[in-house]
């Protein structure tokens, strides 16, 4: 008696995915390279995709590349500030929670090795450097309203916040091992030692 034929198995299904999954792995993709590196075929390779997934949700690799532009302006601007006001706390606390949050080992914060890819694109392509502008002007408004508010005079709070971005880039800028708590926190120090002049506003928490 024959057997009965057997089906063969369906090839298993691609994981679901939606429109931030390829914006986040664009996100760390170009933390690791340059802007010109940036391929759909190497992105959907290493999300274990076809190409077919990647067009569901972008028109091509501009229109991911606008969405990065995007999702970066909001986490640095908008984001950020929601995490500083989310929590109660004294003015002095909100600016070392800035400085917790910048100085990290993200590749995403001020510095880091994707800001630093969006940063030499944007010095070819005036729609990027814009967008940097941009993000740097809302980063020193809101550092420097954070200052105010600890009690610093208007000339002094427009100086820390200048000085604030100049120094947290630095800091990760130079940050080899993002990995590296210990070292980490030791810059979380110096960044308090420089940034965070309670001795500025006597009487002042």
């Amino acid at each position: 008696m024959a057997r009965p034929a057997t089906k063969s198995p369906k090839p298993a299904a691609e994981p679901p995915l939606g429109r931030k999954d390829w914006i986040d792995a664009a996100i760390t993709m170009l933390a690791e390279d340059n802007v010109e590196a940036l391929r759909v075929d190497t992105l959907a390779e290493k999300l274990g995709v076809t190409k077919g997934s990647f067009y569901w949700h972008f028109k091509g690799r501009d229109d991911l590349l606008s969405a990065v532009l995007d999702e970066w302006q909001l986490r640095m601007t908008s984001e950020v500030q929601s995490l500083i006001f989310d929590r109660s706390g004294t003015p002095w606390e909100r600016l070392e929670r800035l400085l917790r949050i910048a100085i990290s080992g993200r590749p995403d914060v001020p510095g880091g090795p994707f800001e630093i890819t969006l940063r030499d694109w944007a010095r070819r392509d005036p729609k990027v450097a814009k967008v940097v502008r941009a993000v740097d002007e809302s980063r020193t408004a809101f550092a420097a309203q954070l200052y105010r508010e600890a009690g610093l005079s208007e000339a002094d709070a427009q100086d820390y916040a200048e000085a604030h971005m100049a120094v947290v880039i630095g800091i990760r800028m130079t940050l080899v091992d993002s990995d590296n708590r210990d070292e980490i926190k030791r810059r979380r120090r110096i960044g308090a030692a420089l940034l965070l002049p309670r001795e500025r506003v006597a009487g002042k928490p």
